[in-house]
Parts: structure tokens; sequence; C-alpha cells
């Protein structure tokens, strides 16, 4: 099954039931033949003095970027929101006069909606906020809450929220997953096929390698998420320094191994397979599920005192957000999308408003590990960008520049989320899933 034309395809429900039918078997046959694939993790919990830390004591960050989910249409009814909730008045006009509401899905496998770059600048529609219902539906406006993704609003409840996080740009998958390493699209705004190896411009682990910081990809579940099938879900595979790279390639059972053993690298990224990824039409409880498993196994590992754990989401899927993005250049930021920090370190039951995009968790690494910035390394863009495949260039030859970000000033680098002067034996209860 092309898993590609599955995602971009309108299907009858009964069609993606039988499809998903047949993916789930594969996938227990994946299962089935291979060796370790739950979490064994031993807990390990090396007590810290309160006070003590600084950040210095954050020795692995670890990453995970799921699909296609606005900040409202997740945690736009969390209760400590405040502002950066869905407001009380919030309506859509219905391109007949009338205006509609949003609503609280009662299905957790709800249709994909359009997200390409034209459908989402008409939602977006020049900062107005207010195309979301006329250019996608009344699917845009569905949203859930804690009774439906409880383990998310516990962790909000624990750790910290951004409710500020904006993806890079308005437009889909491949676009905003390219700029998670890099800092930019090179011009890309839209989900074309690109060949391995073929990219060749700095990314995030050039940084870690040169400057000798371990780094590893995870593939979670099947593993389906670094293989042509789903191409998308982990952009290094375009890159021609790492398509052949063998870290691209671990497994789930290696995290848990590694968390075992207390040998987990300084970077690590985990890479959701298509089934747990939480791009509609799957279901999200199943990626909650997945969330929770690697994330409890951190924290019940002797690397959760010196970790922080960094839960995001690629692009905003078509779905409604009534926070206008900043707009710095011709390709974003894009809409606001949730993302956790989650680390025995960062302020507790907090909802940051610091402004955040992807390039922050660039800039996080970046100054931790005192490497230099991409911005400074890639001078591609500075100026122009190809026109292939670049809707912002609107037929001419080059379109507008789309350097990195990263070294901007007004984009934070999570700093101010954390709180060294806490008891670092913190370990919060959070609900089975």
């Amino acid at each position: 099954m092309d898993l590609e034309q599955y995602f971009t395809t309108p299907q009858s429900r009964r069609t993606v039931l039988r499809q998903l039918g047949t993916l789930a078997a594969g996938s227990l046959a994946l299962s089935a033949c291979s060796t370790g694939t739950g979490p064994s993790v031993t807990t390990k919990h090396v007590p810290a003095l309160p006070g003590s830390g600084s950040i210095d004591s954050i020795q692995h960050i670890v990453f995970a970027c799921q699909e296609n989910r606005t900040f409202d249409n997740y945690f736009g009814h969390y209760p400590k929101a405040g502002n950066f909730g869905i407001p009380a008045n919030f309506s859509q006009p219905d391109g007949k006069g009338g205006m509609v509401t949003p609503f609280h899905f009662r299905l957790h496998d709800t249709k994909d909606v359009a997200h390409d770059w034209q459908t989402i600048h008409r939602e977006w529609d020049n900062g107005k906020m207010d195309g979301f219902f006329t250019a996608n539906g009344r699917s845009a406006l569905g949203y859930y809450d804690g009774s439906d993704i409880p383990y998310y609003y516990a962790l909000a409840d624990s750790f910290t929220l951004c409710g500020n996080y904006f993806c890079y740009q308005l437009g889909p998958t491949l676009p905003n997953r390219i700029a998670l390493w890099t800092g930019t699209t090179g011009g890309f705004t839209r989900n074309h096929k690109l060949p391995r190896g073929i990219l060749t411009w700095p990314t995030i682990v050039d940084l870690l390698d040169d400057h000798h910081i371990s780094w590893k990809c995870y593939n979670l579940g099947t593993g389906m998420g670094s293989t042509p099938e789903v191409e998308f879900i982990n952009a290094l595979p375009f890159f021609k320094r790492w398509f052949q790279d063998r870290r691209l390639y671990f497994r789930e059972a290696d995290y848990y191994h590694d968390l075992n053993e207390g040998s987990l690298p300084q970077v690590s990224y985990l890479i959701s397979d298509a089934f747990t990824s939480e791009h509609p039409p799957l279901n999200i409880v199943s990626g909650e599920k997945k969330m929770a498993k690697v994330i409890n196994a951190l924290i019940q590992s002797s690397s959760w005192t010196s970790s922080v754990f960094f839960l995001t989401y690629d692009e905003g899927g078509g779905f409604f957000d009534h926070v206008p993005p900043p707009q710095i250049d011709a390709y974003g930021p894009g809409m606001r999308v949730p993302t956790l920090v989650i680390s025995p370190w960062v302020k507790r039951g907090y909802v940051s408003g610091q402004l955040y995009e992807h390039n922050s968790l660039m800039k996080f690494i970046e100054r931790r590990f005192d490497l230099p910035s991409l911005a400074s390394m890639n001078h591609l863009f500075d100026t122009s960008t190809p026109a292939e495949n670049n809707d912002a260039a609107r037929g001419k030859t080059y379109g507008p520049p789309a350097p990195p970000r990263d070294n901007l000033a007004q984009l934070g680098d999570f700093y101010e989320v954390f709180d060294f002067t806490q008891n670092p034996n913190y370990y919060p209860r959070l609900p089975k899933v």
C-alpha cells in the first residue's frame, strides 16, 4: 500500500478501516518477528540534591515530533491555557453570511483535511485567521480535550506547555520536517517526492557530528517512518552526508536498551511510524500511547535527572487555531502547534508565552553544547532560493530568501522554562493510557 497516497487521497471511512486492518496485520507480523520490542527499563533513580542543578545538568536531549495538530485542536480547552486557549466567542465565517463555532470531536480517527500551501494560506488569510471553515469545511474546526488525551494533559500539568510555539512554514509536512533538522526548507513548500541523498546544505546533525556530540535516531514501532512508504517523517535520509549513516536506523528496542544500560546519546531523535504519528485519519490514542511508553521509560531510567524531552508536532494539518503567527519571512512561521518540555528541571504546570518556532529546538542544542548557529554555516539561501517546488517564488526563477532562523533574537531557546532550584527527584503520577 502506498501510504503517501493513503494520507493525501480522500477515502471513505469503510475503505480507511479496511486498509488500517491490513496495516495492523502487517504491523503485528513484524512485531512477532522481532525481539525486545517492549520496554524492560529497570528503574535506576540517581538522586540529585535540590538546588544543585544548572544547564550542565542536562546531558541528554530527546526529541519526538508527531503529525498534523494545532494548539487549539489539542490544548484549546486545557484548563490552564488562559489566553492561549480558544476564546469564548471564537467563531468562523461560513461563507454565506453566517458564523460557525468549534466543536468537540467525538471520534479519535477523524478524516484528514487539506494542508497544502494554498489551503493553509487561505485559512491564515494574511493573519485574520478566519478561513478555516471556508477553506476546509467543518472538520477543520474540531478539537479534543483532556477526556480524549489525558496523558498529554497530565504532562502539561506536570511540566511545561508552550502556548506560543509555531511550526516553521504555512504549509505541509515535508517543508516543516526539513526545517526541523536544518532551520530552513531551502524553498520547498510542497510534499514533493525527493530522492534520497539529494540535499547538501548543513543540518543540525552536521554540527553535532563535527563537534563530537553523540546522536542517534530511534525508529518507533515498525520503523516505517524511515522507509520510502512514509518518507517525510525523517528528513535526514534526503541529505547526501547522512542517508547511509547507520545512526539513522536504530529501532525502538535499541532506545529501551540504551536507557537500561545508561548509554543514551547526548541527542536522540524518536521517529514515529505511520501508525502512531497521530496523522489523520489514524487514531490519536495510538500515538498518545506510544509517546507515553517512550516518555515513561525515560522517567523510569537512570537518565531521567539528566534529561529533557521535547514533544512537538510538525505542522497544523489544516486544523484551526486562533493565534496569528508572526510573519518573519515569506515562508512563515506557520500555525501554532502543541509543544511540551518534559524534564525534572523544567517549571511545573507552567504555560510559556515565549515565542518559539522549530528553529528554537536547534537554538537549544546550539546553546547547550556551544555550537555555531546553522544560520552562520548556511549562506546558500541568504539572498534567494531555488524556484522548484517553491510556491513563494510565484513563477519567478528564484524565490524569496530562506536562511535558517536560529540566529533570530526574538525566537526563544527554551532556557526560560528551566528552574534549577527545583528538586530533580521528581516522578509525577501520570495516567495509564
